[in-house]
């Protein structure tokens, strides 16, 4: 996949999108925190059929790629100069997790109508529907990135609306 696209609306508008554009590959999601807050993930990688989209350009994806019921998504502002190494600490973690039986997948995304140094890890959980995220995983991922983590950080979970 090379890029990811991205909307948020009303529940009844992204629903009336994902059943016009239904051979495409979208989840539905609402955010954990907010439940009247929803989004469309459009993972097709076929042109953007949003209005206002968010598109990312995908870097890496792991290649265990499945889909789950969460979606937490850590928002970073880098330095230009650590770019390379972040990117790199991404991959490793992913490499080393990919055994764990609740993570799905990884995506590290770049924004394409952003700044080009931030940076967007999507990591997709799978929960067995309990509303809490087991982390299976040997490294929790904002401890392993937790040098870039600066006041312009910030963490989002969605859930996967069926």
């Amino acid at each position: 996949m090379k890029n990811l696209n991205v909307s948020f609306g009303s529940e009844p508008v992204l629903r009336e999108i994902k059943e016009k554009y239904a051979s495409r590959k979208m989840t539905l999601l609402s955010n954990s925190a907010k439940e009247t807050s929803f989004q469309l993930v459009d993972f097709s990688d076929q042109k953007n059929v949003f209005y206002s989209p968010n598109r990312y350009r995908v870097l890496f994806e792991s290649p265990f790629l499945n889909m789950g019921d969460i979606f937490i998504y850590d928002f970073f502002d880098l330095a230009g100069d650590s770019l390379s190494a972040f990117d790199e600490k991404v991959r490793h973690w992913s490499g080393i997790n990919a055994d764990s039986s609740f993570l799905q997948s990884v995506l590290l995304l770049s924004p394409l109508d952003g700044k080009p140094h931030n940076r967007a890890v999507l990591t997709i959980w799978s929960t067995n529907k309990s509303d809490q995220v087991t982390l299976d995983t040997p490294h929790d991922l904002k401890k392993t990135l937790e040098p870039y983590v600066n006041h312009n950080y910030f963490r989002t979970t969605y859930k996967v609306l069926s």
